[in-house]
């Protein structure tokens, strides 16, 4: 992408109502493009994105979308294999390709659920040992949002975010992390704190620590099984992807790793995922 990752994080918003109309031709192959290589993600899962149109023509509902997304012809669809931190992977791919549409002025919507007998299961062709968590309306915005919008927009929160004190800590998780103590780290940080999750539940925790900074999940313990996919990993694949790029822009390098702190007093519900190691 030619633009800043950070700009992008900062102007994406979700949008479920579009114009009803094709992507411009331009924007779809350059869409199409990314998708068939959207880069290694962190634990080389296997995965796979298509651009499917849903054929659906005009401002109309469309089907398998829980009648939420209207007036939307293509989505970003894709699938992953089983495999351990798959769901992170497909997350953090995911979240660069709706960035990416976002850099091509489209409108986006994440949606998790149950798909594997709609529509889009059919257009990318789901194999048996393939898991298709999320799908995502991509297009022109409909001038206005809708009530459905609003209503989603409200109901989750949408604009409102933790505290830093609530996310971010220092070597355990007694000791609140501060803006100021984060230093050249606090904006990879704040692009963490701005990132969609699931319902709007955050469920990320960072800990700064020497090694680096370990990334864990604390759970909401009414959420976890109310769709067969676990939407609070993707979420955290999403915290990766915002974590890692920011980073990048801002000429901080570093990798994901496996190395858990053994953090003592971790928060119930709360479980490690990686750690961003800095490259010194």
């Amino acid at each position: 992408m030619d633009v800043s990752v950070i700009d992008l994080i900062e102007k994406r918003c979700s949008w479920r109502s579009f114009s009803g109309a094709s992507l411009p031709v331009d924007a779809k192959q350059k869409m199409e493009e990314f998708l068939a290589d959207p880069g290694t993600p962190p634990f080389r899962s296997q995965t796979r994105f298509e651009l499917v149109d849903a054929g659906v023509d005009g401002a109309k509902r469309v089907p398998g979308t829980y009648g939420v997304i209207k007036g939307a012809r293509d989505f970003i669809v894709g699938v992953v294999k089983p495999g351990p931190n798959n769901l992170e992977d497909y997350g953090y791919l995911f979240e660069k390709a709706i960035l990416f549409a976002t850099a091509l002025d489209l409108g986006t919507c994440w949606m998790g659920g149950t798909l594997r007998h709609t529509i889009f299961a059919e257009k990318i062709r789901l194999q048996k040992d393939e898991v298709l968590p999320c799908i995502c309306p991509v297009g022109l915005r409909a001038p206005r949002k809708t009530l459905v919008d609003a209503m989603f927009a409200a109901g989750a929160g949408s604009k409102k975010r933790k505290a830093w004190p609530e996310l971010f800590f220092h070597n355990d998780f007694s000791s609140p992390l501060t803006q100021k103590a984060a230093g050249e780290y606090s904006t990879p940080l704040e692009m963490v704190r701005l990132a969609p999750s699931a319902s709007n539940r955050q469920p990320w925790r960072i800990i700064d620590s020497d090694s680096g900074f370990h990334l864990f999940l604390t759970r909401n313990k009414a959420y976890k099984n109310i769709f067969k996919a676990d939407l609070q990993r993707i979420d955290m694949g999403i915290a990766m992807c915002h974590f890692e790029l920011s980073a990048r822009e801002k000429g901080l390098e570093g990798r994901w790793t496996e190395s858990d702190p053994k953090i003592s007093r971790t928060p119930e519900r709360t479980e490690y995922v990686a750690t961003w190691e800095i490259n010194r």
